[in-house]
C-alpha cells in the first residue's frame, strides 16, 4: 500500500477567555498540566514526561513527549503569532505517519469562552481513515483535557 494522504480539521469550544488558552497552548511544554493522556493510558502508552528543547519565548522550540513506553515524540514549533493565535508545528515520531505539520489557532466567542482549532497534513503507512480516527481521537482527548483544566482553575 502506496501513503495515504490525510487532512483533518477538528474545533471545539472551550470554556475560558481566548487569552487562557492561547496562553495554555502556546506553554509548548506545559502538556502535563492538560493532557489526559498522562492520567490514563492509551493505545501508545501515557505521558510520563515532557521536556522542552529550546527557550520558551523562542522560535523555535520543540517538546518531546516521552510516553510509558519509552517512546519519544517531538513536535517542533516553528511559527507564532499572538496576535493571530496561531501556531504551526511538525511531529515527528515512529507512529506510521510522515510529513506531519499541523496549525492551532485560537477563536475568541466571548469574554468566557473560546473555540480551539486543530488542523493537521500528513501522509499515513496505513489507510487514511484509520489514521483519520486515530487522529480524531487525539485532538478529542486535547480538547477534553483543556476542558477539564479550566474547569479546575476557574
Amino acid at each position: 500500500m502506496r501513503n495515504q494522504r490525510v487532512e483533518l480539521h477538528k474545533s471545539e469550544e472551550i470554556p475560558a477567555p481566548v487569552n487562557e488558552v492561547w496562553a495554555l497552548l502556546t506553554d509548548w511544554a506545559g502538556m502535563l498540566r492538560w493532557s489526559l493522556s498522562a492520567k490514563r493510558r492509551s493505545a501508545l502508552g501515557s505521558l510520563v514526561g515532557c521536556e522542552l528543547i529550546g527557550e520558551a519565548d523562542k522560535i523555535p522550540r520543540t517538546r518531546r513527549m516521552i510516553l510509558s513506553s519509552g517512546a519519544a515524540v517531538e513536535e517542533e514549533l516553528f511559527y507564532q503569532n499572538d496576535e493571530t493565535k496561531r501556531i504551526y508545528y511538525r511531529k515527528t515520531d515512529t507512529f506510521g505517519t510522515r510529513g506531519y505539520i499541523a496549525s492551532s489557532y485560537v477563536d475568541e466567542l466571548d469574554d468566557r469562552r473560546s473555540r480551539l482549532h486543530i488542523l493537521s497534513w500528513f501522509d499515513a503507512e496505513e489507510e487514511a481513515s484509520v489514521a483519520a480516527a486515530r487522529y480524531d481521537a487525539i485532538y478529542g482527548g486535547i480538547f477534553e483535557g483543556f476542558k477539564a483544566y479550566f474547569a479546575t482553575v476557574t
